[in-house]
């Protein structure tokens, strides 16, 4: 009589019932998508354009490869972040985007 009022434990139900409160948290390195998540456009160019001139500025300052073939491939990623910095800030130039 004493146990009529007391809710259940789960091992006591035949095959526990998944909830969002005794699944396992995400890793923190995994977030929901949606749109309520989606960040304006403006500001994921920003954070775009930041993060290519942080890149194009440690290249600048110099980067040593072991072979000489692999000298081409920096060559082209440098010229090729110059270019989106470019296209990245005159995208942000541009009126009314959304």
């Amino acid at each position: 009589m004493t146990n009529r009022y007391w809710p259940r434990q789960f091992d006591e139900i035949e095959g526990t019932p998944q909830t969002w409160i005794n699944e396992p948290a995400p890793p923190d390195n995994v977030r929901s998508i949606g749109r309520a998540a989606r960040r304006p456009l403006h500001a994921v160019l920003v954070e775009s354009l930041n993060s290519t001139q942080a890149l194009l500025t440690r290249l600048e300052s110099g980067v040593t490869v072991p072979r000489e073939q692999q000298r081409e491939t920096v060559r082209l990623l440098y010229v090729a972040t110059r270019q989106q910095v470019r296209a990245l800030a005159a995208t942000l130039e541009l009126d009314g985007l959304e």
